[in-house]
């Protein structure tokens, strides 16, 4: 029983996660030590909604047109690189507007090709699309926060310059990714 127990758990444990970051809504049951069968509803919140990431990172509310710190943007980088902890399933928030625009598939569609194991790069060549596309859309559509450090004067138009290239590079790493690679961390730019 103490087996089974943890068996549910476990697998509760990781369609919460890929449940948390599509913002779905899940009802799960669990056995109890006691044999008592219960269930819980999980509803997820999540920055869908939201144009291409207009907030972000990690669901911490800092709006790309508002950023007004270097430890804001540095935040929405890191951000732009995905949650590894989601497998490939790290593709697709807060980002989904913007895969919906470049992939024109569905939400259902993108899980599906995902659970099959295919990075974003690779559903976008299925789909006659150039992998590059996605990054370069993506990157636009979160550049509004280094716009956004650099008129505040958080940063130099040099540290706008290698922030935009770090950008790329988050996204270029999020769209290739395929499952192995660990997550890099960014700490900032050099000035």
């Amino acid at each position: 029983m103490k087996i089974r127990t943890t068996i549910a758990a476990i697998a509760t444990a990781g369609v919460l996660s890929v449940t948390a970051a599509c913002g779905l809504t899940t009802t799960t049951a669990e056995t109890s030590p006691t044999g008592t069968s219960t269930s819980s509803t999980s509803t997820s919140s999540t920055a869908a909604g939201n144009r291409g990431g207009d907030r972000g990172p990690g669901g911490s509310g800092v709006d790309v047109n508002s950023v007004s710190t270097e430890a804001d943007l540095i935040a929405v980088i890191q951000e732009a690189y995905g949650d590894g902890d989601l497998g490939l399933h790290r593709g697709h928030q807060p980002v989904e507007d913007v895969l919906n625009d470049v992939l024109k598939i569905s939400h259902d569609e993108l899980h599906t090709r995902m659970d099959k194991g295919q990075n974003l790069a690779a559903v976008a060549t299925d789909l006659g699309i150039d992998p590059q596309t996605v990054v370069d859309a993506l990157v636009e559509s979160w550049s509004p926060a280094i716009d956004s450090a650099l008129a505040a004067g958080a940063i130099t138009e040099d540290e706008a310059a290698a922030y935009r290239t770090a950008l790329e590079e988050a996204f270029t790493f999020r769209v290739n990714w395929d499952g192995k690679q660990p997550t890099p961390t960014f700490s900032g730019v050099d000035g």
